[in-house]
């Protein structure tokens, strides 16, 4: 049950705080004077979109908090449980939504961060919104379908499921069909043009590294001879000398000196150190150089057949990918796509088998689907056609068309609403006869069926009662009231019938104060009620309405 609704810098209201109770509860007052900011309101803390053009001018943030007593709902505390929400000992959930000037909003429930998603989907078992312009929905032929589903309770649902299940299959199972699906001759093709890039890959005979490897000895051969020369230059330089003292020798002779010095201090015993291991590994250096210097042979024919390699690798690369590594990857690729279709054939004839039992199950179950929704309908049917008189709408005649079709995912039926408003008129659809009036009645009728079924504890109506007066409008409070004996419902209305029949009303009214536009709802009792209903009467106020209202509140109890 809602218990409270706190609103602030929303819209045109500054502080709002409403608390609600059991039964039904209606909000009057007059056109443009605010009623739908309460349903927007509301529909931010289900999980609305939010609109940062409703913050209140001037202001950072709206912040909209509704309280809700969820004790005695217990798949609503494994819901939240799920999430990591915790209640305190009252089971309240505190559901707060923040909507930001600069378009930013922020969900909570029990003061934990929510995305919109779950508030959405844990608010959608707690309050249902039903709008005014609601019943166009029941104009969609599509959703008959799942309307009547949704009647026939648990039987139709476990038939859907396990339908849905086999019916999805049989459409995965067609596309792989599909992808396999080729002929022989296309078959052949594919199996030839694998093969041959499999065999190029092959017979390329790469290897990871095999390519920078072979750059480097390109380089070397095409400068071999510098390279010989560099060295050979540096080697007789720094360790032969020839006619002059090499560097190696000059730079052993410095080192005596200062050996012969570095008794006197340790730090010139340490330079004495660092310039002797300066000359060995100067010396390993030199040897090391002429090593390599000895071995290096220039061979046309090596650089030749190392260039005609790298080319190899080139002309595979632009091919087959950027790199060898590429390469080798994108063969293995094509190896698992050629033994896939060599293996297609039996695959395809597999699947097709797989297919034909599968359709044969979904066919099975979408039948008995059709046969529950036959009886499901003919339920609806009576159930509806017994309430729709009790709204004022005489020998009314209500229909549900089935038609087998092709399978699809909701099975093998089309299923339409038909209505006969007047005796002797042809059944129709719904959107080619109903009356605005009319298509009101048809949704309080299918809400005041499901409200035996549905567990959603809270029902707002917003405004659904247009199109309707007089003696009409006095049958669907009626309904209204019924409804409100198991579930908690709320109308916006402008109906005095229905407003007279509420155990509580408010009325909301915008008032100016320093020339700013405010919205405030006050609970109305006693005398002010009275007034109200008599203002919902004529518009203006008399003796006579007021006669007439006192009357409507007496006769049912306000």
């Amino acid at each position: 049950m809602l218990i409270e609704l706190d609103i602030k810098d929303f819209a045109l209201i500054d502080h709002l705080t409403l608390s609600f109770d059991k039964g039904f509860t209606v909000l009057t007052g007059e056109t443009g004077a605010g009623k739908s900011i309460i349903i927007d309101a509301v529909g931010l803390c289900l999980g609305g979109r939010g609109d940062r053009g409703l913050v209140k001018s001037g202001s950072d943030k709206a912040r909209i908090q509704a309280v809700y007593d969820v004790g005695h709902c217990r798949d609503i505390l494994t819901i939240t449980e799920e999430y990591g929400i915790e209640f305190d000992e009252e089971k309240q959930l505190i559901v707060t939504r923040d909507l930001y000037a600069n378009g930013k909003s922020i969900c909570r429930i029990n003061g934990q961060n929510v995305t919109q998603g779950i508030l959405k989907k844990i608010m959608s078992r707690l309050i249902n919104i039903h709008g005014q312009h609601e019943h166009q929905s029941l104009l969609d032929q599509s959703v008959h379908c799942q309307i009547l589903d949704d009647y026939g309770g648990e039987k139709i649902k476990s038939l859907i499921n396990d339908f849905k299940k086999h019916f999805k299959q049989t459409i995965f199972l067609k596309k792989e069909l599909n992808r396999l699906g080729i002929n022989d001759q296309e078959r052949a093709r594919q199996l030839d043009f694998l093969r041959t890039q499999i065999k190029e890959i092959d017979e390329a005979n790469l290897f990871e590294g095999e390519e920078e490897n072979l750059k480097e000895q390109n380089e070397l051969l095409r400068n071999a001879q510098q390279i010989f020369k560099a060295l050979g230059l540096f080697y007789d330089g720094v360790y032969e000398g020839g006619e002059y003292p090499s560097s190696l020798d000059l730079l052993s002779s410095n080192i005596k000196e200062l050996a012969h010095i570095s008794p006197f201090s340790e730090s010139l015993e340490e330079f004495s150190n660092r310039a002797e291991d300066i000359r060995i590994n100067l010396e390993e250096l030199c040897r090391d150089i002429r090593a390599y210097h000895d071995q290096i042979e220039f061979s046309p024919d090596e650089l030749e057949r190392i260039q005609q390699r790298l080319e190899t690798i080139n002309h595979m690369k632009r091919k087959y990918g950027q790199s060898i590594e590429e390469i080798l990857t994108y063969q293995d690729s094509l190896i698992n796509e050629l033994d896939e279709l060599i293996n297609s054939a039996e695959r395809y004839s597999k699947l097709t088998k797989e297919l034909k039992r599968e359709e044969e199950i979904a066919l099975s179950i979408a039948e008995k689907l059709s046969k529950q929704r036959s009886k499901t309908a003919k339920i609806l049917e009576n159930d509806m056609i017994s309430i729709l008189e009790t709204l004022n709408m005489g020998k009314v005649s209500f229909s549900v068309s089935r038609k087998k079709t092709e399978m699809s995912g909701n099975g093998i039926d089309e299923i339409t609403f038909l209505i006969a408003t007047n005796p002797g008129e042809p059944l129709k659809e719904l959107m080619k006869i109903a009356s605005g009036g009319e298509m009101s009645r048809i949704m309080l009728a299918f809400k005041t069926l499901f409200a035996k079924i549905d567990d959603i504890p809270t029902l707002i109506f917003d405004e659904i009662d247009a199109g309707i007066s007089g003696r009409t409008a006095q049958v669907v409070g009626e309904k209204m009231a019924y409804v409100a004996k198991t579930h908690q419902v709320i109308c916006i209305t402008h109906l005095p019938q229905i407003a007279a029949l509420a155990k509580n009303h408010y009325m909301i009214e915008k008032q100016l104060s320093k020339n700013k536009t405010k919205v405030c709802v006050n609970l109305l009792l006693g005398t002010e009620r009275l007034y109200e209903v008599g203002r919902l009467l004529n518009g203006s106020v008399t003796e006579i309405t007021l006669e007439h209202a006192r009357e409507m509140l007496e006769n049912k109890g306000g």
